[in-house]
């Protein structure tokens, strides 16, 4: 058995440096012989700098810090803490993320650190009354998606959405879709399956953690269209742009500026108007999409042209006003 302990002994010393240092917590010479003799395994000043030799030499960052009793610590990670802390907000904002999931997945990101960075990364955790989706077939459905996609195969499920008593309603009376998936999007904090409809004969968006009951099927999917362009149908289909293209003219206050370029690039023709105010020529579709982005600057944003575009957003907003019958 000691033979088999020695043979684990960097292994476990490994786990431990992983583990428990980090540059504010480093670990004696002295400090590593006491928990490998603790376990049985014999454990010296040599076998312990052995053990950290054999570690450095095969690519672990690890720092020595020299005095009458040498202290270690691992220094170099896969992550660093500001990469796991944006990870970290980007799991637990999500609203496609159910909370129980969120938990887990920091609960593994947190073990990337050491146990101290990870307790300093909990204390700022904030998790609680965020909107999360409540659909945990989620990991499954994407695993089935991605399975799909790299095996050239249809998937087919049920879709659902809400009634006003928020209640879950299956489309099409529970029939199932039955659609060739080529791509996951992520977009607005919402995950979207982009595929080809058997039914529809075109290509489709589905809102992922609105699928359920989905399947992989044996039938061989629709190739995708030689000469398609994924990354130009998502712009169309999520950034304000489904639809025919036409050019619209804004006119922004100044301090819109950074909304503009937000949305539309740095590269958007602009050019100034009355004082403290500017004109941005866009390409959008005429859609509500559109309108709905230009509601919440409360005239900040205004359409300025064509003309039909600034009525039928008239048209829009005053339809909202309007008392329900």
């Amino acid at each position: 058995m000691a033979n088999i302990r020695n043979k684990q002994r960097p292994f476990r010393l490994l786990r431990y440096l992983y583990e428990k240092t980090d540059d504010n917590h480093p670990v004696s010479t002295q400090e590593l012989v006491r928990i490998f003799q603790a376990e049985d395994a014999h454990a010296s000043r040599k076998t312990v700098k052995d053990d950290i030799d054999v570690l450095m030499s095969e690519g672990f960052d690890i720092v020595t810090i020299k005095s009458t009793q040498h202290s270690f610590f691992l220094a170099s990670r896969i992550f660093e803490i500001p990469e796991i802390k944006l990870l970290i907000d980007a799991v637990s904002s999500s609203r496609f993320i159910t909370k129980e999931k969120s938990e887990v997945l920091i609960g593994k990101l947190t073990g990337l650190v050491s146990d101290a960075q990870a307790e300093k990364i909990r204390r700022h955790l904030y998790l609680a009354d965020r909107v999360k989706a409540d659909n945990k077939q989620i990991y499954y459905i994407v695993d089935v998606i991605t399975d799909a996609i790299n095996e050239g195969r249809k998937i087919c499920f049920q879709y659902f959405e809400f009634n006003g008593a928020k209640e879950k309603i299956l489309r099409r009376e529970g029939t199932k879709y039955s659609v060739s998936p080529y791509a996951l999007v992520w977009d607005d904090n919402h995950y979207y399956m982009i595929g080809f409809s058997d039914t529809r004969q075109m290509m489709v968006n589905f809102r992922v953690d609105r699928m359920c009951s989905t399947e992989l099927t044996n039938e061989r999917a629709v190739p995708l269209p030689a000469g398609f362009d994924m990354a130009e149908y998502v712009q169309h289909q999520f950034r304000m742009f489904a639809g025919d293209e036409i050019d619209v003219v804004l006119e922004c206050r100044d301090d819109m500026m950074k909304y503009i370029i937000d949305q539309f690039g740095e590269e958007v023709e602009t050019w100034p108007a009355a004082e403290g105010a500017f004109y941005a020529k866009v390409s959008v579709a005429d859609s509500p999409t559109f309108y709905g982005w230009v509601f919440p600057f409360e005239g900040k944003v205004r359409i300025k042209s064509p003309l039909e575009i600034r009525e039928k957003y008239r048209k829009m907003v005053s339809a909202a006003a309007q008392e329900q019958p």
